[in-house]
């Protein structure tokens, strides 16, 4: 994940790995931690977009 984020974040790179590998994707931790960055990116997009004014 990227350095210097305070956010608070529910899934590690660990759990997301473990998850994802149940669904038949493999990747590794670093590939996760990218994954969830982005995912974690958009979120916060969409609500600023549709919530915020």
């Amino acid at each position: 994940m990227k350095g210097g984020t305070r956010e608070k974040r529910n899934i590690t790179p660990e759990q997301a790995v473990k998850i994802l590998e149940k669904n038949g994707l493999k990747i590794d931790e670093n590939e996760a931690g990218k994954i969830l960055d982005f995912i974690y990116f958009l979120s916060k997009l969409i609500v600023k977009q549709n919530f915020k004014k």
